[in-house]
């Protein structure tokens, strides 16, 4: 057997499994490769069906996007100021309330854990307009509290969820060594359990930044000046132009540039994000 012989030989048993895998990722890839190369298109070469390719790369784009087409830097500011607090909120809210499904024993304590699990079921479209009626009862339509203030209130089941897993698995003695300590519930909480939760934090941290980056219904349904737009409301307000046949080309462009901040985030947060899935029981 030559050299070229021994290094095919393990990879021979799973080839068919290896081209599937390709052909399934050539295809999930496809509409991502078209967005990357329609956004560095000049607006003739978007409508030639023979180019699929962008040539020359029409860097303009992006600056047209990011400084003369639409108050880019503007929405981005809004989407990071929500973003922030709704992540802020999702985090400290979940995690709380996790805690005392995890760790403190009261009356009916499995039966209110179910029912919070079973709100999942309930898509944003069947609480869509009570919430509404909620929020214009309390004079918030028009502002960014429908967007960050449920995020404070553990609205995110999944997240609780996520929580009371990872939660489930750490030592009750350290929890037990710290009452024995003086500590209250609220300071293990805090100094203890906090701390040592570094890879789940990193997960839903990672999954309410990308949850309220990429909202739209939420504020299509509450904001009403454009001022207030975040990135999603201001791509369809690119969108919705007069003009929307000849932008395709800056439209991708706006929505590279709103994609990169995520994909950023989870770089940054690879390493905790992967061992914080592992540990509360997500299988892919």
């Amino acid at each position: 057997m030559t050299a070229s012989e021994a290094a095919y030989e393990p990879w021979r048993p799973h080839i068919g499994r290896y081209i599937v895998l390709f052909g399934l990722s050539a295809i999930w890839l496809l509409p991502v490769v078209l967005l990357g190369t329609t956004s560095l298109k000049t607006q003739p070469q978007v409508y030639d069906a023979t180019r699929i390719f962008p040539w020359p790369l029409a860097w303009e784009n992006y600056k047209l996007v990011l400084f003369e087409s639409f108050p880019f830097a503007r929405f981005v500011f809004n989407s990071i100021v929500v973003a922030i607090a709704s992540v802020a909120g999702d985090v400290l809210s979940s995690a709380f309330i996790a805690y005392g499904f995890a760790q403190l024993r009261f009356p009916g304590r499995r039966i209110m854990f179910l029912l919070m699990i079973a709100t999942m079921m309930f898509p944003f479209a069947v609480r869509m307009i009570p919430l509404f009626l909620i929020f214009k009862e309390l004079d918030w339509i028009n502002t960014w509290y429908p967007l960050i203030a449920p995020s404070f209130f553990g609205t995110h089941a999944f997240f609780i969820f996520l929580f009371h897993q990872f939660f489930l698995g750490m030592p009750k003695s350290l929890m037990e060594a710290a009452r024995i300590d003086g500590a209250n519930e609220l300071q293990i909480w805090w100094r203890i359990v906090m701390p040592l939760s570094k890879p789940v934090v990193a997960v839903v941290a990672v999954l309410a930044f990308e949850q309220s980056w990429s909202d739209f219904m939420s504020p299509l349904l509450y904001l009403n000046d454009s001022k207030m737009y975040t990135l999603p409301m201001g791509l369809y307000s690119l969108i919705s132009g007069d003009d929307v046949a000849s932008n395709w080309h800056l439209v991708m462009a706006a929505t590279v540039t709103m994609i990169l901040p995520v994909v950023a985030v989870f770089i940054v947060a690879q390493r905790y994000f992967v061992r914080g899935v592992t540990a509360s029981g997500i299988k892919g």
